[in-house]
C-alpha cells in the first residue's frame, strides 16, 4: 500500500511540474464548454443539456487520461524492479479516476454556469458522474497501457477505446437524462448497478491483462 501511495503521489507531482497539461486539459474544456455555449445561445433543451455534457466528457477523458503510461517510457525499466504490476496499475487506476473525477466537477461547475443548471437531485447525479468517471477512467487506463507498447499509440487508443466504452457511455447518459427528468434513486437503481458492474469488468480485465503487458 505505501508503494501504491507512493505512486500516485509521483503522478501528482509529476503533473504538478510539468503543469502544460492540466492547463492544456483546462483550456480544452473551458474552450469546449463557452463555444457550446455561443452555438446554443445559452439555452438547450434537456436532452441536448445532457448529451453535450458528456461527450464533453468524453473527448476530455481521452485527452486527460491517454497520457497515463506514455509519460512512463523512460521510467519503465526502473518501476519494473522497484514495484509488482499490480502496484503499478492500481496506483494509475486511482490517479485516472480522481484526475478524471476533479476535471468533471470543473465542468459541471462551468457547464452550468454558461448552459444553465436544470439539476434537482445533485447527490444522485454526482453519483452517476462518479461511476461515469471511474468507467472512463479504468477504460483509458487499461487502453494506454496496451497503446504504450505499439508504435501507433493515437491509432491503437481509437481502436482499442471505441467498444470499451460504448457500455459505460450509454449508460452514463441514459443514467442522468433520467436524473434530469426526475427519476428518483430507485426508478435507476437497476441502471447504476449495471453502470458500477460495467467498471468492475472494465477494472478486473486491467488486472488481468496488465501484467502481460508489463513484462512484454
Amino acid at each position: 500500500m505505501q508503494r501504491i501511495v507512493q505512486l500516485i503521489r509521483k503522478d501528482l507531482v509529476v503533473d504538478w511540474r510539468q503543469q502544460n497539461p492540466f492547463s492544456g486539459i483546462l483550456l480544452y474544456l473551458t474552450s469546449t464548454i463557452f463555444a457550446s455555449y455561443m452555438a446554443f445561445a445559452g439555452y438547450v433543451s434537456l436532452e441536448v443539456w445532457n448529451t453535450l455534457f458528456w461527450i464533453i466528457m468524453l473527448f476530455t477523458s481521452v485527452n486527460a487520461i491517454s497520457k497515463s503510461f506514455i509519460q512512463e517510457e523512460r521510467r519503465s525499466h526502473y518501476y519494473f524492479f522497484l514495484c509488482k504490476p499490480h502496484e503499478i496499475i492500481l496506483g494509475k487506476l486511482i490517479y485516472s479516476f480522481l484526475y478524471l473525477l476533479a476535471v468533471g466537477c470543473v465542468a459541471l461547475f462551468l457547464y452550468s454556469i454558461l448552459l444553465g443548471n436544470p439539476l434537482i437531485n445533485y447527490p444522485l447525479f454526482l453519483l452517476n458522474l462518479i461511476l461515469g468517471c471511474l468507467g472512463l477512467s479504468s477504460a483509458f487506463t487499461m487502453v494506454s497501457a496496451i497503446a504504450f507498447r505499439t508504435s501507433n499509440r493515437s491509432i491503437m487508443m481509437a481502436v482499442l477505446g471505441f467498444p470499451v466504452i460504448i457500455p459505460v457511455l450509454v449508460l452514463s447518459i441514459n443514467n442522468s437524462y433520467k436524473i434530469l427528468d426526475s427519476f428518483i434513486l430507485m426508478q435507476i437503481q437497476g441502471n447504476l448497478t449495471a453502470l458500477f458492474s460495467v467498471d468492475v469488468i472494465i477494472i478486473a480485465l486491467t488486472f488481468v491483462l496488465f501484467p502481460f503487458i508489463w513484462k512484454s
